[in-house]
């Protein structure tokens, strides 16, 4: 019966059942003959005596009756708190998939754009953009639904982007600089996070439309510190900063909350981010 009285009139109404469930429990067992072996002749006690052993009666049931409805609270509020905690998990992790899943669109559409134009000019490197594309879009769709994959995975990924970034008609090639270092292997990291940043450094970048424009990117890993810094002029009407930065902050918060640094830095036409991550493994 608790369930079914708490959920539909509360709790105030259980207690209130309750006690007049003891206080007629309690009349029954002074003067009904329930029982044989707790038969009681009223004639032979006082009503002191009647009233002590009712006391007993209605301390001894309160005290069962106190003690299992705490045993069954206790075991609710245990179970609704697991309940809300695997709500709150199951909604995080939908959520980190949706973040995920709003990397890989904008990223395609821009490099089929990119490859269509390079087959239009009959351009050799067509192919070679199609095969970098294939490996990208393979890794992203067979590989980034785990928590945490591969660090060495990830900086592949990051170095096949550049490449492709790289394959198109840019104006200025030699302004584009990437460094990579470190021993990524048997290190984990939560999928897309570096390309996310590497790729809003490309987007938003005006290396394809000013010559003294320039893009850095530098990775290094030093034990179970990894550093990320990019830094890309822009053009300063562009203020225009897309979904990529915010996807990072969320993604950043959920999975890396007292293990990461991020700082973002803008001047009038240079871009500049640091991200330091801690991986635990």
């Amino acid at each position: 019966m608790i369930p079914r009285v708490l959920n539909k009139y509360g709790a105030a109404l259980y207690i209130i059942l309750g006690f007049a469930f003891l206080i007629l429990v309690s009349i029954l067992g002074l003067y009904l003959p329930l029982f044989d072996d707790i038969q009681i002749n009223v004639d032979q006690y006082s009503n002191f005596d009647l009233f002590k052993e009712g006391f007993y009666y209605i301390w001894e049931l309160s005290l069962f009756i106190l003690v299992s409805f705490l045993y069954w609270y206790f075991v609710k509020h245990k179970e609704e708190a697991q309940k809300a905690l695997q709500f709150q998990n199951d909604k995080l992790k939908a959520e980190l998939q949706v973040l995920k899943s709003q990397v890989s669109p904008h990223f395609l559409f821009n490099s089929l754009n990119n490859i269509y134009s390079l087959v239009i000019q009959k351009n050799d490197n067509a192919a070679i953009m199609i095969e970098k594309l294939s490996d990208i879009l393979r890794y992203i769709i067979y590989e980034c639904t785990k928590e945490k994959v591969s660090l060495q995975s990830e900086v592949t990924l990051l170095e096949n982007y550049i490449q492709l970034q790289l394959l198109r008609k840019i104006r200025n090639e030699q302004a584009i600089q990437y460094h990579i270092q470190g021993n990524f292997s048997n290190k984990l990291i939560a999928p897309l996070l570096l390309i996310n940043i590497v790729e809003n450094c490309f987007k938003h970048s005006d290396i394809n439309s000013s010559e003294d424009s320039f893009l850095s990117i530098d990775l290094i890993l030093n034990s179970f510190t990894l550093t990320l810094k990019t830094k890309n002029t822009f053009t300063p009407n562009n203020k225009e900063q897309g979904i990529g930065l915010q996807n990072l902050r969320r993604q950043l918060e959920q999975i890396y909350p007292s293990d990461h640094i991020l700082k973002i830095d803008s001047t009038q036409n240079i871009f500049m981010l640091e991200l330091v991550l801690h991986l635990n493994e």
